[in-house]
């Protein structure tokens, strides 16, 4: 049986610290390190991870800003 062919596609994950060098992200079982503060290609179902955690946490902070004051 032939192997299906994986896209691969450009992400970037900022380093949150100086010692932030890989991310664990884990689709479905399948799991893969990405390394941060510089774009690098996954495959498009890990990419599509990403993105949506990303914009999950810009979602949380702009809720955390408009909700909770000091």
């Amino acid at each position: 049986m032939a192997e299906k062919k994986v896209k691969m596609v450009p992400v970037f994950i900022p380093k949150e610290s100086r010692n932030d060098t890989e991310r664990f992200v884990s689709v479905n079982g399948e799991s893969i390190l990405v390394q941060t503060g510089k774009t690098v290609e996954v495959p498009e179902h890990f990419a599509e991870v990403i993105k949506n955690s990303e914009k999950m946490a810009r979602i949380s902070a702009e809720y955390i800003d408009n909700n909770i004051s000091l």
